[in-house]
C-alpha cells in the first residue's frame, strides 16, 4: 500500500544546531606552556580572570575534568592518583575564535572574582588540595 504524505507534514530528522557549550576551546595547563589540549565550552567551569605569576595581565582560567578532554593533553598525573581529575587551566586570545573567546569573557563576568575560599586559584590545585597543603604532607612523610 502506498501513502501520500502531503509537503508540508513529512517527518524529517531535525539536525540540532550547536550550542555554545558544544564550540570547543583551546585549554592549556600554564599560560606560557606549548601543550594545548581542546574541550567543550560548556565543560569548562568557574571560569574566571587570573594572573598568574610572571603573566603580563590576567587572563581566562576554568576548570575542567581530564574526561572532558577532547583532543590534546593537559600535563598530570592521572596513573598516580585515581581520576577524574580537576584541572586547573587557562584560554588564551589567540588560540580561539573571537566569538569563542568572547563567551568564555562574558561567562568570566559572571563569576565572582576570588575563589570560595577568599583566594585566587592557582596552578597547583587539580586533586582538591593546595601545594601549600602536600608540601606539609610530604614534609611529614618523609620526616618519619
Amino acid at each position: 500500500m502506498l501513502y501520500l504524505v502531503p509537503m508540508g507534514e513529512r517527518s524529517q530528522p531535525e539536525e540540532e544546531m550547536p550550542t555554545m557549550d558544544d564550540l570547543l576551546v583551546c585549554v592549556q595547563r600554564e599560560w606560557d606552556g606549548w601543550q594545548t589540549a581542546e574541550v567543550r565550552l560548556g565543560k569548562l567551569q568557574s571560569i574566571h580572570w587570573f594572573q598568574p605569576h610572571r603573566a603580563p595581565r590576567p587572563l581566562l582560567h576554568g576548570y575542567v575534568s581530564c574526561a572532558s578532554i577532547t583532543t590534546g593533553q593537559i600535563p598530570h598525573n592521572c596513573e598516580r592518583t585515581g581520576g577524574p581529575h580537576r584541572l586547573l587551566v587557562c584560554v588564551l586570545k589567540r588560540h580561539n575564535a573571537p566569538s569563542v573567546y568572547a563567551e568564555i569573557a562574558r561567562r568570566a563576568a559572571e563569576q565572582p572574582s576570588l575563589a570560595s575560599n577568599g583566594r585566587l586559584p592557582y596552578y597547583g590545585e587539580d586533586f582538591g588540595f593546595s601545594m601549600r597543603e602536600a608540601s606539609g604532607t610530604i614534609r611529614r612523610l618523609r620526616s618519619r
